[in-house]
């Protein structure tokens, strides 16, 4: 009866020790479950607060560009109305000269008594023709040489935005690569805590087992040596008893 007793109650503290262990081991996987889950969650929130940055930058960017591609044609029309209107004023001076230079032929012709005067009068207005006609030649090669100057300050202005924005798309690029290298160090360096701490656990776990089984080991040599014990006594009383009552 004893070691049935005994027996009952070392499989009920195994139970008890059981259930504490599976209640213990329930919990931390739901701490760990409820660990991964918020990190999950962070990481879509990082990825989506990314892309959202991501987006506005390539809005802005795309912004820029339409709004410097509407100064550049802008400004395209501007030169090519004040060009159109050069040309016009051009042909208006040619067309004004031609009809003086016919009214100066028809008055030679007609007033062929005129004198000295009149021959230097004519000579002094085709040395200031002549001059005019230099002046708006070199106007014209002055024109012609803006143009050009602007034409390649157009093209290394261009050249030099190519040039920044490749320049950006690197850095994007290589800012990009060490973030994720960063991210999976990080990712590294938590698993491996969560593997260790997993393990210290188990170590606690598996020694708490081992001082609990050795202070149940005692108790029951403990128990099991004071019922020898007071076996003996009883025995030994017994045996007194019968001594004196045989004396």
């Amino acid at each position: 009866a004893v070691v049935s007793t005994q027996s009952t109650g070392e499989e009920e503290a195994r139970k008890i020790l059981e259930e504490e262990k599976l209640k213990k081991e329930a919990a931390e996987r739901a701490r760990l479950e409820e660990e991964e889950r918020l990190r999950l969650e962070a990481e879509e929130k990082e990825r989506l607060e990314k892309e959202l940055a991501e987006r506005l930058r390539l809005e802005a960017e795309e912004k820029a560009r339409l709004e410097e591609e509407e100064r550049l044609r802008k400004e395209a029309e501007e030169k090519a109305k004040l060009e159109e209107e050069e040309r016009l004023r051009k042909e208006e001076e040619e067309k004004a000269k031609l009809e003086e230079e016919e009214r100066l032929k028809k008055d030679v012709e007609e007033k062929a008594r005129l004198e000295e005067e009149e021959r230097l009068k004519k000579e002094e207005e085709e040395r200031a023709r002549l001059e005019e006609e230099e002046r708006l030649k070199r106007e014209a090669e002055e024109q012609a040489k803006l143009e050009e100057e602007a034409r390649l300050q157009k093209e290394a202005e261009e050249k030099a935005k190519l040039e920044e924005e490749e320049r950006l798309k690197k850095e994007a690029e290589e800012k990009a690569k060490l973030e994720e290298e960063e991210r999976l160090k990080l990712q590294a360096e938590e698993k491996a805590r969560l593997e260790e701490e997993e393990r210290l656990r188990l170590e606690a776990e598996e020694k708490a087992r081992l001082e609990e089984e050795e202070r149940l080991r005692l108790e029951a040599e403990e128990k099991a040596r004071l019922e020898e014990e007071e076996r003996l006594r009883l025995e030994a009383e017994e045996k007194a008893r019968l001594e004196e009552e045989e004396r």
